[in-house]
């Protein structure tokens, strides 16, 4: 076929395959240069990737202080990538942190330079990549492209060759992709780290801030505090002193500090006092209490101490806190107040004694007076002569019968004050001594028109009283009820036993009845509800009060509920102990007792 090519057509042969390799020459020199761009871009591809993966980690670095992990990053990198021809890292400072290769070396580098911001400072980095693998590259891809030429003008390659260019650069074109999208992933992963560390870093630095900050507010409330403040170590030893305590104390905090509590130890306080306080706070518990202490000067001031422990992480006991609060002020108040209770109850007491030593002094002139007036006002030696005279002896037996009541009245009040009335007690039938209550009574209820009720049940058990104070008793709170209670109003008496065996006794009424303050008032001695000089009902104010003070006397329980306009009603309570059946035996313990 050659022989015949050569012998007809060599012309045109010659013509053809001189423009077949024209053709290919120009092809192959244009697939020679486009070669070289993508080889040249794929490694500024490349090279950009690798500044940025390392601007990443060296940034993360030197935002964690970790200059050893930079150094080794950069180090290891030119070792894991032959391809780096130069490797450099600068400060905003001008200093070389890292430097790889040689500036000097011919321009057939590929170089890329950036910078990265981190904290408030700056790095430059600097990175270079040798041509000399892509001259290698091309110096053969060159000599292929001869080959396929040759082989493309012999063979009509130009299919063969575009097969062939496509065999060779396609899968180069995948690895480059594929490196590319790695290294992609990769400085996406980075800088998702980055972010992560950053805002755990602006976290951990939002909580310092925080922490800082109560601290400082804890500190300027242990320096501002107006308590007395101190704190010591496990062995007692100062360490710490509070503005305060230098003023109440005298002492500055050098002069206190390392030195042990017991400067403010009184000696008035007693040993056992502290000792309860440090094996309280050496056991873990806190201790409060009052203590006497004492200044630099030597002038004692009294302290509401309250010291407690501090422990650490381990719950070991580290130091003590002590506070003591400044309380003198309030300790010489209630001196004072206890010095006037005192005072207060000597002179009662004194009144008391006195009105129960004059019993007789008083009581022999006053039955004197009556005796006489109502020897005068029946004429039992004859007629005065004179019926003015008579009334004049009237009146002084009244006046004086009056007067011998109230004076007996503050005289019983005085005994059973004085705890010097006796009782003579014995077993009575409480329903028989309401009814000679009630037989006393009724003529000043008949002139105030009120009706009387009596206790109906004469089958209760017998009550171990004193059957005079007890008619006394009666007497006094049925005086009480006629003296409030309006005509054609009601008082009445009743006795019962509750569910524990107590004899319980109530005295009601439907009279005008009393608010809260004014049943506290009559309850007092001398107490009246209607205190005006035109009071409308007559009283000495020691009715209850007497009565109360002999109940009690009985080992008994006065309560009163009165309210206004509905009346009041007064219940006695005396212990089950007191109270005999018709079918018992005689407690005969406390006959002896009493």
């Amino acid at each position: 076929m050659k022989t015949q090519l050569r012998s007809k057509n060599r012309w045109l042969f010659a013509v053809i395959v001189t423009a077949l390799g024209a053709c290919v020459s120009i092809a192959s020199f244009h697939i020679y240069n486009q070669q070289k761009q993508q080889l040249v871009q794929g490694l500024m591809r490349k090279a950009e990737t690798e500044v940025d993966l390392i601007g990443a980690s060296l940034t993360d670095a030197m935002l964690r202080h970790d200059y050893s992990e930079g150094r080794h990053l950069l180090a290891s990198w030119p070792t894991n990538h032959p391809e780096v021809a130069l490797l450099k890292v600068v400060f905003n400072n001008g200093m070389v942190f890292f430097s790889h290769g040689d500036e000097t070396q011919p321009a057939n580098l590929v170089k890329i330079e950036r910078t990265f911001q981190y904290a408030t400072r700056s790095l430059t980095l600097t990175l270079a990549h040798s041509l000399a693998e892509n001259k290698v590259a091309l110096a053969n891809l060159g000599l292929n492209l001869v080959i396929l030429s040759l082989l493309i003008t012999a063979l009509m390659g130009l299919t063969l060759w575009f097969i062939l260019f496509r065999w060779m650069i396609s899968p180069m074109e995948q690895e480059i992709a594929s490196q590319t999208q790695e290294l992609r992933a990769a400085k996406t992963n980075l800088e998702d780290q980055v972010k992560e560390r950053t805002a755990s870093l602006m976290s951990e630095v939002e909580t310092r801030k925080k922490a800082e900050s109560s601290l400082r507010k804890l500190v300027r409330a242990v320096e501002q505090s107006p308590v007395l403040i101190f704190i010591t170590n496990v062995d007692g030893m100062i360490e710490y002193v509070n503005p305060k305590f230098e003023h109440i104390t005298g002492y500055s905090s050098d002069e206190a500090i390392g030195q042990s509590p017991n400067i403010l130890k009184s000696p008035d306080t007693p040993e056992s006092i502290h000792e309860d306080l440090w094996r309280s706070i050496k056991a873990g518990r806190e201790w409060y209490g009052e203590l006497k202490d004492l200044r630099k000067d030597g002038s004692e001031f009294w302290a509401y101490a309250s010291i407690s422990p501090i422990r650490d992480n381990e719950d070991v006991i580290t130091h003590f806190v002590a506070m003591h609060e400044d309380i003198t002020e309030r300790k010489m108040a209630e001196e004072a107040m206890h010095d006037a209770r005192r005072a207060a109850e000597l002179a009662n007491k004194a009144k008391t004694d006195l009105m129960a030593n004059m019993s007789h002094e008083l009581r022999t002139p006053l039955n004197a007076i009556i005796g006489f007036s109502e020897t005068m006002e029946h004429g039992v030696f004859g007629p005065l002569g004179n019926e003015q005279y008579e009334e004049y002896a009237t009146f002084i037996h009244t006046s004086g019968t009056h007067l011998l009541h109230l004076i007996n009245d503050i005289l019983d009040v005085s005994a059973v004050e004085a705890g010097k009335l006796a009782l003579r007690e014995e077993e009575v039938s409480v329903a028989d001594i309401c009814e000679a209550a009630l037989h006393i009574i009724h003529p000043k209820a008949r002139d105030a028109y009120i009706t009387l009720t009596g206790i109906e049940d004469t089958a209760l058990p017998l009550l171990f009283a004193d059957p005079l104070r007890l008619k006394q008793i009666f007497i006094n709170l049925l005086s009480n009820a006629i003296k409030f209670t309006p005509e054609h109003g009601t008082v009445s008496c009743d006795a019962s036993l509750d569910n524990e065996k107590n004899m319980v006794i109530t005295i009601a009424d439907t009279g005008i009845g009393m608010n809260a303050q004014n049943l506290d008032k009559a309850m007092e001695k001398f107490g009246q509800v209607d205190s005006s000089l035109s009071r409308k009902h007559e009283g000495t104010g020691l009715g209850l009060p007497l009565t109360k003070g002999l109940v009690e006397l009985h080992d008994g329980v006065m309560e009163i509920a009165s309210e206004p306009d509905k009346g009041t009603i007064v219940t006695l309570r005396f212990p089950s102990n007191r109270v005999t059946f018709l079918d018992a035996p005689i407690d005969t313990t406390l006959q002896a007792n009493v």
